[in-house]
């Protein structure tokens, strides 16, 4: 992974996340020999993320309601240049969350659905 945003809903018991992957790790995971061909198969990729995510936070620690329970991937890097990082790297979620609020919250309704 790249870039991760984790969004939480107040009104929801579990956070949510926009994802930028890695140009790097999409081509990598693609060559694989059990992913041939599965290269548009967006679903698979998130399956998989999820569960590298999942892993890594129970590795961490974090309580079942501070998992990301769904993710979205999104191609545009977050830069200095769309407003997205600081200028010290760090991500201005003000603007990340009003950019992508509507993919944000279709995560939770199709949770919720």
């Amino acid at each position: 992974m790249s870039q991760v945003f984790v969004y939480g809903d107040s009104y929801k018991s579990f956070p949510v996340a926009i994802v930028v992957l890695d140009d790097g790790y999409i081509k990598k995971w693609s060559e694989k020999d059990e992913n041939k061909g599965l290269s548009n198969n967006e679903e698979k990729l998130k399956e998989i993320v999820l569960n590298d995510m999942l892993q890594e936070g129970k590795k961490r620690g974090l309580m079942s309601y501070e998992q990301v329970k769904a993710i979205e991937f999104i191609k545009e890097p977050f830069t200095i240049e769309n407003g997205l990082l600081t200028p010290t790297f760090k991500s201005r979620r003000f603007a990340v969350e009003k950019k992508y609020k509507e993919r944000l919250l279709n995560l939770y309704k199709n949770i919720d659905a």
